[in-house]
């Protein structure tokens, strides 16, 4: 077996509870892209790209791409897309592995949510964040960017768990707020819309 594929086989059984943190942090310096995992940012979610299948249900990823069709219709930004999009998007994430595996965004860039978002004003007709925001330090200037890369009328799209995130990701969460304390925030921001609960998935739908 080779450390690559004895590393990923570790990150399954990791998922599954079993005590092998530390057989992975001494293969992880012997693989590019896992250099400094779990600490390091883009080891982590390199890592995390190849569980994604593992981490959401396929009930929920039938939900999210009903809930998110209609958006096919137009130019959609997925913002820390991840592995998978649930549309076809523009994709911008943080992780080249998890861009690697996105197979539903014919452009990807790699960027970080944490700075300015590299696209001029009013490009997108949607814009889409599923499971990112509570990873988000600086979601009000995030949410700002939004805004600006948005034509006139477009829709932002947030998805939240409502049971909250598994407790391997929680090392890497910044902020756990309840709905209403999103919805605040987003209003603040110049938002305008409602969130809802569907099967334990909080959709906040906003333009």
């Amino acid at each position: 077996m080779d450390v690559e594929t004895e590393f990923l086989t570790g990150l399954l059984e990791l998922g599954y509870g079993e005590p092998v943190e530390e057989k992975l942090k001494l293969l992880a310096p012997k693989i590019f892209w896992a250099r400094g995992w779990p600490e390091d940012k883009k080891a982590f979610w390199n890592a995390e790209a190849f569980m994604w299948g593992h981490k959401i249900g396929r009930e929920a990823r039938v939900l999210l791409t009903r809930e998110l069709s209609f958006l096919r219709s137009g130019r959609n930004l997925d913002l820390g897309c991840g592995a998978h999009s649930y549309v076809p998007s523009v994709g911008l994430d943080f992780s080249e592995k998890m861009l690697q595996y996105n197979d539903q965004c014919p452009e990807k860039v790699r960027g970080d949510l944490e700075q300015p978002l590299p696209f001029d004003d009013s490009q997108f007709d949607s814009v889409t964040l599923v499971f990112v925001l509570n990873y988000i330090k600086n979601y009000r200037a995030l949410l700002q960017e939004v805004q600006r890369v948005l034509r006139p009328e477009g829709k932002c799209i947030a998805v939240l768990s409502a049971p909250g995130i598994n407790s391997w990701q929680r090392q890497k969460e910044v902020n756990a707020f309840s709905p209403s304390t999103w919805q605040d925030i987003l209003h603040s921001c110049g938002f305008k819309g409602e969130w809802q609960e569907k099967k334990s998935l909080y959709f906040f739908s906003y333009e």
